[in-house]
């Protein structure tokens, strides 16, 4: 079957698994093709989309809407991002215009808003709620509902319908224009007749006001220091003359106004650093040999490269990359956090120049919006970033690395797609025949299994390289401070073995790094007296108290209140902090040691723009001599002068109720580790712990990754748990516990219903529902249903029975939500 000329699929940025078809006009035929942006109306609403390569149902719906533009010259997907979008949408069970939203930088979109603005005053008393939604569109006409359900959670949709059908509240709808353009300045430059210097000489002489004759001079100036057509604002400065002096040579024709585009780059002051002089080990150069035969063969293979911290890797991408580039071809470097890309920016742009671009959430909507079209454009063949990366419109790919794979940043959560950018990376090197590196020094079990089982395959790198001009530096030493057998004095959340070891180092002028995995200053206050602690409203969890802003905080809704000062049960002045956040032990360290300089870094101290690369710059340029944070100091960070990397609380995740929490911790407890003794000086690593026993130590203090892996392999074959089975988790939520709790039995029966139909109801496992781990976020209450069928032969796909029990249970009411995540992460 093929699809009519005048009848396109479109994917729309909806939670729908479907697309939809829409009419193209006579006008439109030409311009549409897959790939392109239409505006389309869908409902009482319009909505930016996209055509897909899909045919069209049979039989078509009727009657059928009407394309009502077309958005771009040429398609903003290209064919193989449209293949890797379709195959994302089909893997994570979600929309395919979710996925395609997600490929594309924000801001785009042109699409009918809906406000309220008051109506005719109330003839009867409203209530209370009602009231209060009256009274804040009357303060806010104009709001949107989204805001406006913001910021009164109780304002549900239907009784904003009640309001409007009751004339109280008028609702408008109104085209919004995109939120990000093309940026465009206006610059000066002489007009054709007076562009030789006689010509300007005798211009000169004929004018008679002084400003204008300054202004000249000024271009003129201008144009000797190589700057041909300087800005409006650069030659008005220059000159210190007035925009009426500019219009007015303008209007005379000595002068003309030209607007040029403005790229808007992160990177545009950023000067480009010198690469150092590299030698590779052994180990370095075999996996760099293996790699290559694959690059110059153009054949697409996954490798997992693991090697221990600081072997090198980063030096290996590099040189793959420069192979890659040799050929014509583009790479995608992605890195597991914001705080990592400055860094690896830094790295590759010493070797590559202006051919790197960085692609990140941090970044403006307008610097997002002209690097996506810079690449689009081939501009820059070489792009670093975090998981959006992955989607970046590079062609011609020939190499994509994924360094730290094993870190769960990589898996997006909300809003959908709720993709691993680890394993889109590997299915989009195989679109393209490229080569996937995988580059851990503590991979995820999935990806050593498959390493070892031969679907990837495995380089491994046991020696640190050498600094330059050194001896190879040796892995740190690591020690337990045993907390059960050593007194914290006066509550100092630093023992004394870790506190003297600070010392040390602060005595030899070198640096220290220091994770507590928890910010705020306690995760929790207690009333002596009765044990009252406060809780937030709107989340099944305690507040945490940040001393800084004299704050109690929900870290999940983002709540915040003044701390109350006595009990809110027995009134007793005897709220206590319990536990340790990053401020607790800044104040600590503040105290120990008065005259050392702490930086701490976690989510409070980076939320502005380039925060995360000005505390790095100022630790790395020893302006600091100890850098405090979460796990953000635990990934990639390489400071030559660091020595001592002490962990305050190593128990931290151990005891979650998630079949990974060894695994995870582990791997956040060796990457740490890792940024000690990086150089010529050994460095030492101290993990206070309650549990010295536990096997993550025992492994840890032996750098063993290997032995840990195969005990928890182990584990995960016998209790069918992955990497040996494949995961989902239904989430249903919403305002009523009790609501949520019947729609999820409801659709774990109908799931199993459609695995009976289409599966014989053979080797698929579903355990729930059950109350989520924190069980109400966001006003919401949670309730998870757990899939599991296992990977072997003969086991159903689990797509597709999903698919099918989403798209044939029944409607949910508005206020409640369905929600999938294939492969999760975690299950909290």
């Amino acid at each position: 079957m093929t699809a009519p000329p005048d009848i396109v699929q479109v994917a729309l940025p909806l939670p729908l698994l479907q697309v939809f078809s829409y009419r193209v006009p006579p006008e439109w035929r030409e311009a549409v093709r897959p790939g392109c942006r239409v505006l389309v109306p869908f409902g009482r609403r319009h909505l930016t989309g996209v055509v897909v390569p899909e045919l069209p149902p049979d039989p078509l719906p009727s009657p059928l809407k009407p394309i009502l533009d077309v958005l771009d010259d040429t398609p903003a997907l290209t064919d193989e991002l449209l293949r890797l979008t379709r195959w994302m949408a089909d893997y994570y069970v979600c929309g395919w215009g979710e996925v395609i939203r997600a490929a594309l930088p924000p801001g785009l979109e042109i699409e009918s808003r809906r406000r309220l603005y008051p109506g005719h005053p109330p003839a009867e008393p409203p209530g209370e709620r009602a009231a209060a939604v009256l009274r804040f569109v009357a303060e806010h006409p104009g709001t949107t509902i989204r805001r406006l359900r913001q910021e009164l959670r109780f304002a549900s949709y239907a009784l904003l319908h009640r309001l409007v059908a009751r004339g109280w509240l008028q609702l408008e709808e109104s085209l919004e224009a995109p939120r990000v353009q093309i940026k465009k300045e206006q610059h000066v430059r002489f007009a054709p007749a007076y562009r030789t210097p006689a010509a300007q000489e005798a211009v000169l002489e004929k004018l008679r006001g002084a400003r204008q004759r300054a202004l000249v001079t000024a271009l003129q100036a201008l144009r000797l220091e190589g700057v041909a057509e300087p800005t409006r604002a650069e030659l008005l400065a220059r000159a210190d003359a007035s925009p009426a002096t500019l219009r007015r040579l303008v209007e005379l024709g000595v002068l003309e106004l030209v607007e040029k585009e403005v790229i808007r780059s992160p990177l545009e002051a950023e000067p480009v650093p010198k690469a150092a002089p590299v030698t590779f080990h052994p180990e370095q150069q075999a996996a760099l040999d293996r790699i290559t035969e694959a690059i110059e063969a153009r054949r697409f293979e996954t490798f997992l490269l693991h090697g221990v911290t600081g072997s090198g890797k980063t030096e290996v991408y590099i040189a793959a990359l420069k192979r890659v580039r040799a050929q014509g071809r583009t790479g995608i470097i992605l890195v597991p956090e914001i705080a990592l890309t400055p860094q690896t920016v830094r790295r590759f742009r010493a070797h590559f120049g202006d051919e790197v671009a960085v692609l990140h959430s941090r970044m403006s909507d307008g610097e997002r919006y002209d690097t996506w079209r810079q690449l689009r454009a081939g501009r820059y063949p070489i792009v670093i970033g975090p998981r959006s990366a992955v989607l970046a419109p590079l062609e011609n790919l020939g190499l994509i690395v994924v360094d730290e794979e094993h870190e769960r940043s990589y898996k997006q959560f909300d809003p959908a797609p709720r993709y691993h950018a680890r394993d889109v990376a590997v299915y989009r090197a195989y679109l393209n025949g490229a080569v996937c590196v995988l580059g851990s020094a503590t991979p995820s079990l999935e990806s050593y299994l498959n390493a070892r089982s031969g679907k990837y395959t495995l380089l491994e790198m046991r020696r640190r390289a050498p600094a330059v001009g050194h001896t190879p530096a040796r892995l740190p030493s690591v020690r337990l401070v045993d907390l059960r057998h050593t007194r914290l004095v006066n509550g100092n959340p630093l023992a004394p073995p870790l506190a003297r070891a600070i010392a040390q180092r602060l005595e030899r002028g070198e640096q220290v790094i220091l994770l507590q995995n928890r910010r705020g200053f306690a995760p929790v206050l207690e009333c002596a007296e009765c044990g009252w602690s406060p809780h937030c409203p709107h989340c099944s969890v305690t507040l945490t108290y940040h001393k800084v802003q004299h704050q109690l905080r929900c870290h999940y809704c983002g709540y915040a209140t003044r701390h109350p000062g006595t009990c809110r049960q027995c009134g007793a002045a005897a709220l206590e902090p319990l536990g340790i956040g990053t401020q607790r032990v800044e104040e600590a360290l503040r105290a120990l040691f008065p005259e050392a300089r702490v930086l701490r870094m976690d989510l409070d101290t980076t939320r502005g723009r380039r925060a995360h690369h000005r505390l790095l710059d100022r630790f790395a340029r020893g302006e600091a001599d100890i850098l405090l944070g979460t796990q953000m100091v635990a990934k990639g960070l390489d400071f030559p002068r660091v020595t001592l990397v002490g962990v305050v609380n190593a128990d931290t995740g151990l005891l979650l109720p998630d079949f990974r929490a060894d695994e995870h911790t582990f791997q956040l407890l060796m990457q740490v580790a890792g940024r000690a003794g990086r150089a010529d000086r050994p460095g030492e690593v101290l993990l206070q712990t309650r549990n010295p026993d536990h096997r993550v130590f025992r492994y840890l203090l032996r750098h063993d990754y290997a032995g840990l892996a195969r005990e928890l392999l182990a584990e995960r074959h016998q209790l069918g748990y992955p990497p040996y089975a494949r995961l989902a988790v239904l989430e249903c939520s919403g305002p009523d516990e009790a609501r949520v709790a019947e729609l999820a039995r409801s659709w774990t029966e109908h799931f199993q219903q459609v695995c009976h139909q289409h599966a014989g109801g053979h080797l698929i496992d579903t355990l729930g529902p059950t109350p989520a781990l924190h069980e109400r976020l966001k006003g919401r209450y949670r309730y998870h249903v757990l899939v599991k069928v296992p990977r072997r032969t003969g086991a159903p796909p689990l797509q597709p029975l999903l698919r099918q029990a989403l798209e044939t249970f029944p409607p949910l009411p508005r206020a409640y939500r369905l929600t999938l995540d294939i492969d999760p992460a975690g299950l909290s």
